[in-house]
């Protein structure tokens, strides 16, 4: 009761999530016809981008504070946020180990299933760790875990109690991993990790949780591909 009452408070506006929908594909489409020689300088100066449209227009929508309160990023929740994002952070590692220690006994090579190309020499190394570790899970966490997950769980199925937070998670997680597929396979480290996101934010009610489990995660798999 106590959670619903907390997400009815947090309501998006519509109009937030068309026009946020809209900047992302228009800032998308733009930097696929910019002439910029580097890919990690397009991605990155996208993703600035789209995350300071989208904070101005939820900024916008509610006439300030309350808006950003829309997307996840209360002033009030943002130490718990963060202390909560590296307590989870911590305990997703952990399950992963064990995982990747299991995967390993039953004779399979579970750094195959999360290696990271990475570039070759260091400026662009660090450019990567930078743009892949920092700025790109902060954007995502904004689009898909604030926009679009907080729209269809606050808007479409908040009154569906029988159904809860499942069919939020799922649309939201699936285009989640749709927007990071390369090649074939399943990408088992989007698809945990948008669920695992999905449930901290909804847990915690701060975005700044998720956040840093996302950008905490990217930097381990690029540490650990780089090793």
């Amino acid at each position: 009761m106590e959670t619903a009452c907390r997400m009815e408070a947090l309501q998006m506006k519509p109009i937030a999530f068309v026009l946020s929908l809209m900047a992302v594909a228009m800032v998308e489409i733009g930097i696929g016809h910019a002439r910029i020689s580097n890919p990690l300088v397009a991605v990155g100066l996208a993703r600035c981008l789209e995350a300071a449209l989208i904070l101005v227009i939820f900024y916008i929508s509610k006439r300030g504070a309350d808006g950003l309160d829309a997307l996840g990023l209360s002033r009030r929740r943002m130490m718990r946020g963060l202390r909560q994002g590296l307590i989870w952070s911590v305990v997703f590692g952990l399950l992963a180990g064990i995982g990747g220690f299991i995967l390993f006994l039953a004779g399979m090579d579970p750094f195959a299933l999360v290696h990271v190309r990475l570039p070759q020499t260091m400026s662009r190394l660090i450019l990567f760790f930078v743009v892949g570790g920092v700025i790109s899970p902060i954007t995502e966490e904004f689009f898909f875990r604030g926009v679009i997950y907080g729209y269809l769980r606050k808007n479409v199925f908040g009154g569906l109690r029988h159904w809860g937070i499942w069919p939020a998670l799922i649309i939201s997680t699936t285009l989640f991993v749709m927007a990071h597929q390369v090649g074939s396979g399943i990408p088992l480290p989007q698809l945990a990790g948008g669920v695992v996101f999905c449930l901290a934010y909804e847990r915690e009610k701060s975005l700044l949780t998720s956040i840093i489990i996302h950008s905490l995660g990217n930097l381990a798999l690029f540490t650990v591909s780089y090793l």
